[in-house]
């Protein structure tokens, strides 16, 4: 049985959070309960659907469960919430089945609480009550982006997964079977395997059954949807409290630390603007992707028209995405320069408190320091003369730390506190990231990766064969020849919402890429410079005991699962 993504990985993280608690315990550190009190959010999947459509037995398929009742004639008619390891399940009667308004609103009640709901019909597909309640929860409540849809059976007849795709297209309008995750499974199949000896008959009852394929496809969800920051949050508050206690535990001198301090304030500086960053690049790109697909559903919609009409709103669709595209550029480009600045401000603000200032004079001191030409001069030290540091900060550490503050450049650092924002502006900062920032302006008009003509087709893709639909309008005679038009009609529909929801997916995934190296050159890289400078002057500092040595080996076991938890999302 395969295991979801979410439950292996949720569980290592709580794993983690134990292995820390005992460290702490058993060295006898102070801590708070809130350092490890973690709750991880459990993954909501609600299974709904047509009575019979076999939600209990796709249940008991993915979890093992044996107490839930399954077969010919077992139908659920109360909600029941099943545990499965980091997951909650709910099973719910079929909505809207006629036989108690009671059920569905308890199913209602369960929907409410999905993070995924998995809808589940079988090979007869949708009929006019299930298909409502499907409409209902996708459009009227606006479920549609956390829905899947389980054909189930599908091995009780011999139609194809084309076919079937195409028997719940009209239904999905304006939406199109693309919008959807749609898995084809066969519940029963998995459960003749059970007790199947033949092992080659076992296998292909279970390929049938489809379970792994049900299973990736939840999986692929989380990951789309994002689930997996629930998991990366918490990982990163363990993160935080393991450096604390290590550089507690392995620093003494007061200036060690102020310097470890303000090299971890200017590294949350970068991360924080980086998640308000994506966070607003991603509201602009989701309207324009709305923006874009709406055009095409106009132009769908217009298909059954007349011909004229028709080829007008074509015009129009492209002329308006080409207009919505440089729309949206220019948005972003406001969007990422105010980021911009108000990384900008931060750095200065931080560079201009006194901890900062003192850190820096320190640096500078020690740098320039030279200790023989000291020694020859006459008279003695103060406490606060620069060979005082020289125990401190040593030069390798001296070096470490310009390492760390290197991408924020010496006027954002050093001449910060005389001149402002005005000396950031024309730091290495300042210029690496209006260089690569200003790709969202006039650089991507330039760079047209995606052409509208070529994806959309200016008439090339979808006229011909619309006008043909338009031809034959008044030559059909019979009720097949109206089918075969109609299905023909609504081909054409899916073709058109198809290629603008690609085209929208293409724009986007271009411009993610050219985020990536904004985000890359603008805070990925500053920030591995400040990891790296802090590890360097971490294995400088003394105190190296046990504990601290067992909580490095920990704190690397927690940045490797962030990472790998990171990557799938």
């Amino acid at each position: 049985m395969t295991e979801f993504g979410y439950s292996a990985l949720k569980e290592k993280v709580a794993s983690l959070y134990q292995r820390s608690n005992e460290l702490w315990n058993a060295s006898n550190f102070k801590a708070s309960e809130a350092e490890f009190d973690i709750n991880l959010a459990p993954l909501n999947l609600v299974f709904a659907g047509q009575y019979n459509a076999g939600k209990s037995s796709l249940i008991k398929m993915l979890t093992g469960i044996e107490h839930i009742k399954v077969g010919a004639g077992v139908t659920t008619d109360v909600v029941t919430q099943y545990q499965h390891k980091s997951i909650n399940i709910w099973d719910t009667p079929g909505i809207h089945a006629g036989e108690c308004e009671q059920h569905d609103a308890k199913a209602l009640e369960a929907i409410a609480k999905a993070d995924l709901l998995v809808y589940v019909i079988t090979n007869e597909l949708f009929d006019d009550v299930v298909g409502a309640a499907f409409r209902d929860l996708c459009f009227n409540q606006g479920r549609a982006k956390e829905m899947m849809i389980v054909i189930n059976k599908f091995e009780s007849d011999s139609a194809d997964k084309e076919t079937k795709i195409m028997g719940i297209t009209q239904l999905l309008e304006p939406k199109i079977p693309e919008d959807f995750p749609i898995v084809f499974t066969d519940a029963q199949s998995f459960f003749d395997s059970l007790d199947e000896k033949d092992v080659q008959e076992r296998q292909e009852l279970l390929a049938l059954s489809n379970a792994e394929g049900l299973t990736k496809a939840i999986d692929d969800f989380v990951a789309q949807r994002g689930l997996y920051a629930r998991l990366t949050t918490p990982l990163q508050q363990l993160q935080i409290t393991l450096e604390s206690k290590i550089d507690e535990l392995t620093i003494s001198d007061p200036l060690q630390k102020g310097l470890v301090s303000l090299l971890m304030q200017n590294k949350r500086v970068f991360q924080a603007n980086k998640r308000d960053l994506i966070k607003k690049v991603g509201a602009d790109l989701d309207k324009l992707n709305g923006q874009i697909v709406e055009q095409g559903n106009q132009l769908a919609d217009a298909l059954g028209g007349e011909q004229e009409e028709f080829e007008k709103v074509q015009d129009s669709s492209i002329y308006e995405c080409e207009r919505l595209i440089n729309s949206a550029l220019e948005d972003l480009q406001v969007t990422v320069s105010e980021c911009l600045s108000d990384l900008e401000a931060e750095l200065v603000e931080l560079a201009n408190t006194p901890a900062s200032l003192k850190i820096n004079e320190a640096l500078d001191a020690a740098k320039n320091f030279n200790p023989d030409a000291e020694n020859r001069k006459v008279g003695s030290f103060s406490k606060d003369d620069p060979v005082k540091l020289n125990s401190a900060l040593s030069q390798s550490m001296t070096k470490s730390a310009e390492k760390g503050f290197s991408f924020l450049a010496k006027s954002a650092v050093g001449d910060a506190s005389k001149t402002g924002l005005k000396s950031v502006s024309g730091s290495t900062l300042h210029s690496a990231i209006k260089e690569i920032g200003g790709f969202f302006g006039y650089k991507y008009k330039a760079w047209e990766a995606v052409k509208i003509a070529d994806k959309i087709g200016r008439g090339a893709k979808f006229l011909g064969p619309a006008m043909a639909i338009f031809g034959v309008g008044m030559q059909m005679y019979d009720d097949y020849q109206q089918s075969e038009h109609a299905k023909k009609i609504l081909k054409i529909k899916r073709d058109i919402r198809k290629s603008f929801k690609e085209y929208s997916d293409a724009v986007r995934k271009s411009i993610d890429a050219q985020l990536e190296k904004l985000l890359d050159t603008g805070f990925d890289l500053p920030i591995t410079n400040i990891d790296e400078a802090l590890q360097e002057i971490r294995s400088q500092a003394e105190g190296k005991s046990d504990s601290a040595n067992a909580l490095r080996l920990q704190l690397e076991d927690v940045v490797m699962l962030r990472e790998e938890i990171q990557s799938l999302y």
